[in-house]
Order: structure tokens, then sequence, then C-alpha cells
């Protein structure tokens, strides 16, 4: 390309950006001079009555800031002709904010008057308006206000609003069952909280405590949620010593057959192998763990040859291991399973060791077919694939599963 062109090509780029700039000026000069003239009261065709206060416009420029006075304007509303029209359930001073913005593009918004000007930027559908509300509220959330501005963006239909809060929730969730708000979720709003996998919590234990917590904040009035809340407790998770000292003792639930059977239930889980374990479903499925960033190293000829280390104190903690070490074995993370494969003691091992990370547990499988040393393997798309090794000859792939009975 010859400079020439170049010279051109920036040339044509440079008149566009003085073309639109030339454009926004004049665009906001009218709106300018529409807005004093609407202070003025010349030429506006409409005044808008918000509880007595008489706020002068042009129906032209609310039209085409929102749908909702486009709407009314532009159809056989009977609106369309009134040189007055009353805005019910709407405060003067947040209408005469969105009118100033309808006609400058500026707002100011903040924790006083967010909330309203988000309710009346939604029902009069004023986008910008309730774009810059949604986007303050999500720089907002906090321990003490998540429910409620949860509970908001529902109610106003505000999905990216309510996402942010919901995460804020989840990730937070051993914060936020301890503050007042948590105890003024009616039933509902608790139980559909409560069954949510992504609650991050350090142990099952916490969920119960929430539960309790809520029902003994109105006994009287809540005696009778006690199954439908506790249902949401996942007892096989809750461990067997807080099980045994301070559930089976809670009140609440040595009067009530069906939660005993809960807790029975719990009970029996700590009693099952891991693979029966796995196949209980919904019941003991883990919720996402609070802050445990970890790396786990497996192997080596250390004596304990299983190990954690936490690179945010930078310390090191045993994982308690049941089998016997292996070398020259090879490991591979999938489904927050580890699976340890190959290698060998005096003999080569052909079952492959499982550890849960979340539920630390460990069980063992049926290892690859032909036991080798030095094998490489990794998992994609649910299977685990091996090749090569110390066995002489052909180059091997195998595949596994996810389900616990699979072959390979």
């Amino acid at each position: 390309v010859s400079s020439e062109g170049v010279t051109q090509h920036s040339k044509k780029k440079n008149e566009k950006k003085l073309a639109s700039k030339e454009e926004f000026r004049f665009l906001s000069s009218i709106m300018g001079v529409m807005n004093n003239l609407r202070k003025q009261g010349t030429l506006c065709d409409v005044i808008l009555v918000v509880q007595g206060k008489h706020i002068p416009a042009h129906r032209v420029v609310l039209a085409a800031a929102s749908h909702f006075f486009s709407l009314m304007f532009t159809t056989s509303m009977m609106e369309s002709t009134s040189h007055e029209v009353e805005l019910r359930s709407a405060e003067p001073e947040i209408i005469e904010l969105l009118v100033e913005f309808v006609y400058t593009a500026r707002i100011s918004v903040n924790s006083s008057n967010v909330q309203s000007l988000l309710d009346a930027a939604n029902q009069y559908q004023i986008e910008p308006v309730k774009k810059m509300c949604v986007d303050f509220l999500k720089e907002q959330v906090d321990a003490t206000n998540c429910l409620g501005i949860s509970a908001l963006a529902e109610c106003l239909d505000c999905p990216e609003l309510k996402l942010s809060a919901d995460d804020f929730i989840h990730q937070h969730f051993t914060e936020v069952y301890k503050l007042d708000e948590f105890l003024q979720l009616d039933v509902s709003q608790l139980t559909q909280l409560l069954h949510q996998d992504t609650l991050t919590v350090r142990a099952e234990d916490q969920i119960y405590e929430s539960a309790v917590r809520w029902l003994k904040y109105d006994v009287c009035n809540r005696q009778g949620h006690i199954v439908e809340v506790l249902g949401c407790v996942r007892f096989p998770l809750v461990s067997k010593a807080f099980l045994s000292k301070t559930v089976q003792a809670e009140p609440l639930i040595q009067d009530n057959p069906e939660c005993l059977k809960m807790v029975i239930s719990g009970m029996r889980y700590h009693l099952l192998s891991p693979e029966d374990r796995e196949e209980l479903g919904e019941n003991s499925r883990p919720r996402r763990k609070k802050h445990d960033y970890r790396i786990a190293l497996f192997g080596g000829s250390q004596p304990q040859s299983c190990r954690y280390f936490n690179p945010k104190d930078y310390s090191w903690s045993d994982i308690r291991c049941p089998f016997e070490k292996r070398r020259d074995a090879t490991a591979v993370f999938w489904d927050n399973v580890v699976y340890i494969l190959g290698g060998s003691q005096l003999f080569p091992i052909k079952r492959m060791d499982c550890y849960n990370v979340l539920k630390d547990s460990w069980y063992s499988k049926l290892g690859p077919p032909t036991p080798r040393d030095s094998l490489a393997a990794c998992a994609s798309q649910g299977k685990i694939y091996t090749s090569g090794g110390s066995e002489v000859g052909e180059f091997l792939e195998l595949t596994c599963a996810r389900s616990p009975r699979a072959a390979w």
C-alpha cells in the first residue's frame, strides 16, 4: 500500500470523526433549546400531573425517548388528546429527573434515589436510566442488602441485576445467613435459596445452621414449615460428629418423626461404601466449597506421598491415603476426582485409586486391562485416555466413562 493511499484513508477517517462531533454538537444544541423552551412552558403540548405537581413537556420528545409515552401519544388512548396526563404511583421529584434526562441525557443516580428511579425508569421504559440504576446497584451489593436487591430485581424484571445479587448471595452465604435480612425471607424464598448447589460453604453443617436459625426466629408461625425447610439440608453431607452431637440434640428435630428420618438417612450415608454413596444423587451432591484453593501432590519418595499445598498461606497439609505407594504412576483430574493409574510396587498395580476432592474420600476402581509403568493419561469429555508406558508392543488407547460402573 502506497504512503499516499494510507494518507487518504487517514484523512477520510478524521473527516468522519469531525462530522460525527459536529452532528453531536448540533443535536445537543437543539435539545438544549428544547429544554429551555420546556422550562419556559413554550410550545409545550402536554402537562404531566404527579401528585398535584404540574410538569410541562413536549409529546414528541417524550415519545422519542420512551416506548411507554410513544404508545400513549400515538395510539387511540385517551391521553393522546388530553392536555394533562396524570401519572399515578409516581414521585414528582423522580418524574422531574426523568424528564430532565430525556432532554439533556444527564441524571444523578445516588443511594437515596436509585430505587425510585429504577422503578420509574422500568415503568416508563426509559432504558438508559434503567441501565445506569442497575450498574449503580451492582456496585453497591453487599451482605446487608443483597437479598433485598435480588428481590427488587426480580420484581422489576432486571435479570442482570438479579444474577449479580444472587451470585453475591451464593458466594457469601456464610455471612448473609447470619444477618437480620435473612430472617425476613418467606418460606418460598428460603427453600429456593437453600436448594442451590452454588451456595459457598465450608461444610453442609452451615446450611443446617442457617435453616434452624430461620425457624427459631419465629417458631410459633414457622413450625409448620420444619420438614420443608430442613428438607433442603443434605444430611448425608453433614459430618458424623455434627449429626450425633448437635443435630440429634435439637428439640425441633426430636419432636418431629419426619425430621428424625432425615437425620437417620444422613447417619446411614456414613456407613456406605464410596461407590454406593456416588449413586445417592441430589441429596449427596456437594455444594461449592468456600475459598478452598489448593494444589495436590500425589506420589514421590516422601513418607507422606499425598499432600496439599495452599498457595494463599504457603502451608502444606497431608491427605490421608489408605493405599500403598506406587512408583512410576500417572494421575488425571476430572469432575472433582483425582484418578491414579498404572505404576507398581513389587508387582504391577492393576487397580485405579480415586480421590474425591470435595468429599475427601478414597475408593478404587478397575484399572487399565494391561498394567504398565510410566504411561501417559489425560481426561477429555467424560473419558480417561491412556497410552504408551513400559509395556513393549502396540500403542494402547483405553477409555473410561464417568459412571462408577463404567468399564475400560
